[in-house]
């Protein structure tokens, strides 16, 4: 099929050079060879209701927003109508003087009664969190909790680690868990150059000197010989040169990196260590709705190392998209986490962790909106990266493109394509270079060449495109409708891709 096109297609007409996703051909983001974005610190800008990956980044990093939360109007409160007042009876003694009546003690004394009670529990709350704070390991204790979990004290005051049904108690978790969690610093190289040229980050100096780029947190998830190996999140270590793990009593540990995946925000790191705690791992297709969670992680850095919040699972299998073009599906929870819980812990009250705490939505509108990586994604994920260093089976074309969308001359071009049948074709991917192991580079495919359908769908958004290639396997065949600008004209062809195995981060 062919269209004639007066405007032309020529690389000076791209808006953005760099390349997206060399792997997949499926990114529609501006980030080239597998790099993640730098991920803020902050609320979301204009108080807009964004979701964030956290990794709490210094001074001078900008957010990277995920997606934009449903705006709601405002609700007007309820205006309270007075009841009319009753009318007091009078009564009068034997000598005709009125009686007065007695004062209502009831009233006063139920007010003291809960006074008292909340003073307590926050009292309790307060010891509670001091006395766990060094989170040492002292085993089970005499149950002697209620059916309903509620956390009471043994005779010697101590507060019980399980309840009448062998689960955790929040203390429970704290107490036995927590040193199976970490802290990770994380440094990135200066360019001694970067102050002459203009492009170095507000944390660097001129001596090239590594410097500290943010904090975020991890899971102790294997112990291999002389080696243990630390779960975390892809965002939290993706940009850095170099790591320190610091373990909850103290100890710090230079630390190399094994891999990250971008698609599923997971990386791992090593360091030379033997005898630590290592976590217990839950199926977390068991998870339920209103399933109690405990978070466990640095929120703010290592300052507030390990601080412990609590809450319920909100929903499974929640999809959460990432501005990276990619999409899974999460476990949402109500527990606080913040800037710098990325990588972090949370446990199902059986001390097993069930998630990986990775994004939230930050807003004053919203609360108790937080996600995490379910445990299952996030072991097989970090599984495959320290046995072959990327995640095996994953499908791809084996291209660079960039979105059609960063042209000037998108607008035209997608008229002429919508004259050729493959209307809003917003996810159109316009080729930059073949791969010399891509299927495509033995058929007639080039350079600026664009891939506009796939399978005979046409790419109306690039979610297409990921998810073909996420339902599919190495070895597979795929049909790919190129569109080519050659003389003015456009013209459609179909090629039969082999897709083969991605090895990168994406």
């Amino acid at each position: 099929m062919s269209n004639e096109y007066e405007n032309g297609f020529t690389p000076e007409e791209n808006k953005n050079a760099e390349n997206q996703n060399p792997n997949y051909g499926v990114n529609s983001g501006t980030n080239a060879g597998g790099t993640a974005p730098n991920y803020g610190t902050g609320t979301a800008p204009n108080d807009n209701g964004t979701t964030y990956h956290y990794a709490y980044s210094s001074a001078g990093q900008n957010n990277t927003n995920y997606y934009k939360a449903p705006e709601q109007p405002p609700t007007q409160p309820e205006k309270k109508h007075k009841k009319p007042k009753k009318q007091k009876a009078v009564e009068y003694d034997a000598n005709g003087n009125p009686i007065k009546p007695k004062k209502n003690k009831t009233a006063i004394a139920i007010i003291v009664i809960i006074a008292v009670c909340v003073i307590a529990a926050v009292v309790g709350i307060i010891v509670s969190v001091a006395g766990n704070g060094s989170g040492t390991d002292s085993g089970a204790q005499e149950d002697t909790t209620s059916s309903s979990g509620v956390q009471l004290q043994d005779s010697n005051g101590n507060v019980a680690s399980t309840d009448n049904d062998g689960n955790y108690t929040v203390a429970g978790i704290a107490q036995n868990c927590i040193d199976s969690c970490v802290g990770i610093t994380v440094y990135t190289q200066s360019s001694p150059y970067s102050y002459f040229y203009g492009y170095g980050s507000g944390n660097s100096d001129s001596s090239g000197e590594q410097t500290v780029s943010g904090e975020g947190s991890g899971i102790i998830m294997l112990e291999d010989g002389n080696y243990t190996y630390i779960l975390t999140c892809a965002h939290v270590i993706s940009d850095g040169s170099s790591f320190t793990v610091t373990l909850n009593n103290g100890d710090e540990y230079d630390a190399t990196m094994v891999g990250y995946d971008n698609q599923t925000d997971i990386g791992v790191l090593r360091i030379t260590a033997t005898g630590l705690k290592v976590a217990q791992f839950a199926d977390s297709d068991s998870a339920v709705v209103g399933e109690q969670v405990v978070a466990i992680g640095c929120p703010g850095g290592l300052e507030f190392m390990n601080s412990v919040t609590s809450g319920y699972i909100s929903a499974v299998a929640r999809p959460v998209s990432s501005s990276i073009g990619y999409d899974q599906e999460c476990i949402q929870t109500d527990a606080a986490i913040n800037p710098g819980n990325s990588g972090g812990a949370l446990f199902n009250m059986q001390g097993q962790i069930i998630g990986v705490n990775s994004s939230k939505i930050a807003s004053t509108e919203y609360e108790g909106m937080g996600f995490a990586v379910p445990s299952n994604t996030a072991i097989a994920t970090a599984n495959s990266l320290i046995k072959v260093g990327y995640v095996a089976g994953r499908a791809q074309i084996g291209i660079t493109y960039t979105s059609i969308d960063n042209y000037s001359n998108a607008s035209a071009i997608l008229s002429a394509l919508e004259e050729l049948g493959y209307a809003d074709a917003n996810g159109t991917m316009v080729i930059n270079e073949v791969n010399a192991d891509s299927d495509l580079a033995n058929k007639d495919v080039h350079e600026y060449d664009m891939i506009v359908a796939v399978n005979g769908t046409t790419l109306t958004s690039s979610d297409i495109m990921t998810s073909t290639l996420a339902d599919s396997n190495p070895g597979d065949t795929i049909k790919l409708t190129i569109a080519r600008i050659e003389n003015n004209r456009i013209t459609t062809f179909d090629v039969d891709c082999v897709l083969s195995e991605s090895k990168g981060n994406n």
